[in-house]
């Protein structure tokens, strides 16, 4: 490689990079409800490619102890050389980091896509039959704000021992447009799911607000009522 096109790749990714770090401070700035709208956003962060989109909706990344290259490699049935150039890229663009201390080299979402599933399952499993909550409510009532809405949806869409994820809702009480179960039915068998268990629904769809539990009462349950 010359050193003309080493220079033009540096410059870009130095580009990119700032790019980036722009962009989420100016969504940190932003505040208020778009910030608050944007965060309720339940998707997986994006990668470019099939191999990118593959590692970023791998469950195990979203630990806190990740995976190891040559696991993520055969997970996606791809080589272990490919898998690390790709992981890089993804560190690179801010959406995987490597685990500090840890050899050999484990990787896990950055940190503002990885999720606690443990307790967001924990405060998921307080909604009743015949109520609902939202991703956002979740996460205020673990953390106190909504940053973990994501990760509250990304957990209730890929977690097989979830607890009821068809009682957690979009803001408003609005069934996820994306939602799917392990055997692929999607939002209607959510709320037949849903009315089966007592929950009703307006003209819009919308789940009734007299039945939503919300993250103080979540926060309360949680703090008064043994874990199961």
């Amino acid at each position: 490689m010359s050193e003309q096109t080493l220079a033009i790749t540096q410059l870009a990714r130095t580009v990119g990079q700032s790019l980036l770090n722009f962009a989420t401070a100016y969504e940190t700035a932003a505040g208020g409800a778009e910030n608050a709208a944007a965060l309720d956003d339940v998707e997986l962060p994006a990668g470019r490619g099939e191999r990118q989109r593959q590692i970023l909706e791998l469950v195990g990344l979203e630990t806190e102890t990740g995976m190891k290259t040559a696991d993520v490699a055969a997970v996606i049935d791809y080589e272990v050389p490919n898998t690390y150039s790709t992981l890089q890229a993804l560190e690179r663009n801010g959406l995987v980091e490597l685990v500090p201390g840890v050899n050999p080299q484990t990787w896990r979402l950055a940190l503002k896509y990885r999720n606690n599933a443990p307790v967001f399952k924990r405060m998921a499993s307080r909604v009743r039959e015949g109520e609902w909550t939202t991703y956002g409510d979740i996460s205020i009532a673990i953390r106190g704000d909504t940053k973990a809405a994501r990760g509250v949806g990304s957990a209730a869409s890929k977690m097989p021992d979830f607890p009821h994820p068809e009682r957690v809702l979009m803001d408003g009480g609005v069934i996820n447009p994306h939602w799917s179960d392990d055997q692929e039915r999607g939002p209607e068998y959510c709320r037949e799911l849903l009315i089966g268990q007592g929950v009703n629904f307006d003209e819009d769809g919308r789940a009734y607000k007299a039945q939503k539990v919300d993250w103080s009462e979540l926060r309360r349950r949680d703090e008064e009522e043994p874990v199961v």
